[in-house]
């Protein structure tokens, strides 16, 4: 297992885990650009691909713990400074946080939640102006739980059955995360509201960060709401 190691022996960790499309690729560049050192902050980082799939196949077959669980130790290893916090912001880690993780008061999990409709018209667009992301959703099985391939490019209510992976998912994630200490769900709103993202952070970790209201206005696609 991988244990990180600071000045005070207790690393702290905070993943913000989401369904996609929430914001989280801008909280990234955010906390990287005010953090020191002291802090790495990971988001779709190498292998973060093949955790997204092993996820949604944890999310049907539990026992695919066994997998993930190592995985996600691996990618915090491979991704972070030693001696760091850890930041995760990377929705396609979201589903496979390791159980004594989430169980650890030095863990802080977000979740951030989005208005259904809005996540199904952004992922949506997003598939049509990625070329990554377009062959994800339609070539690659179990990319999203209960999406089959070509349904992206072929399926007329294909809108309707974003909305409802975005409620899946988000059920998933409540209940799998709600028994963390400092579990927390938050509007996609609310974190880019004036103030939350630095008490948030500043909260949890006792270092005080400032982000400037413009840097949160900005969007990381900008022509992708």
């Amino acid at each position: 297992m991988f244990v990180p190691l600071v000045a005070n022996n207790k690393p702290q960790y905070m993943f913000f885990v989401s369904t996609g499309r929430c914001g989280t690729k801008r909280v990234a560049e955010i906390l990287q650009q005010v953090l020191p050192s002291a802090y790495s902050v990971m988001h779709q980082t190498k292998y973060a691909r093949l955790a997204n799939i092993l996820g949604n196949m944890r999310y049907y077959f539990p026992v695919f713990a066994h997998l993930t669980e190592p995985l996600y130790y691996y990618i915090m290893k491979k991704n972070s400074r030693d001696g760091s916090h850890i930041i995760s912001t990377d929705p396609l880690t979201s589903m496979i946080i390791p159980e004594a993780l989430i169980k650890s008061p030095s863990t802080a999990i977000i979740h951030i939640v989005r208005d259904e409709d809005a996540f199904a018209r952004s992922i949506y667009r997003f598939t049509r102006t990625r070329k990554k992301s377009f062959i994800a959703h339609n070539m690659i099985p179990l990319w999203q739980p209960s999406l089959w391939p070509l349904e992206n490019l072929m399926s007329k209510s294909i809108l309707e059955k974003y909305r409802k992976i975005h409620r899946q998912k988000n059920i998933y994630l409540s209940k799998r995360y709600a028994e963390n200490p400092n579990y927390k769900k938050v509007t996609m709103e609310k974190i880019f509201s004036n103030g939350f993202l630095s008490q948030l952070v500043s909260g949890f970790f006792k270092h005080d960060i400032s982000i400037p209201l413009a840097d949160l206005k900005i969007k990381a696609n900008a022509t992708l709401p």
